[in-house]
């Protein structure tokens, strides 16, 4: 169902209650769907939790979250993400099909990205 989000709601954010959420739509400010959260038994979460590309998506967060804790690496991914914002200005690039602009505004995902990269 496709809702008219009241500013209220826009500031509480996407749970309304226990069983659902609001999931934004692209495209259409203010109107987001009303949606069920799902509902998974321990099992299939841990099952889920076990799949290679969640394991490989944990060890990458993992490095990037050491990589901000430690000042002399986060300055050395400071500076390039700089860089690359400087240079992105240079050269105006679309986003690609995704969306994602070619150097992401967050110095976390700028470096989760070149660490996934660097895989």
């Amino acid at each position: 169902m496709i809702v008219h989000v009241a500013s209220f709601l826009e500031s509480i954010g996407g749970s309304i209650d226990s069983e659902h959420w609001l999931r934004p739509i692209p495209g259409r400010t203010g109107y987001a769907a009303y949606c069920r959260k799902p509902q998974y038994t321990k099992k299939q979460k841990k099952e889920m939790a076990e799949r290679p590309a969640v394991k490989a998506f944990s060890s990458l967060c993992k490095e990037a979250s050491a990589i901000m804790r430690d000042p002399v690496q986060k300055a050395e991914w400071t500076a390039k993400h700089i860089a690359a914002k400087q240079e992105a200005s240079k050269h105006q690039r679309m986003p690609d099909a995704k969306g994602r602009p070619a150097v992401p505004e967050r110095l976390w995902d700028y470096i989760r990205r070149g660490l996934s990269k660097q895989r």
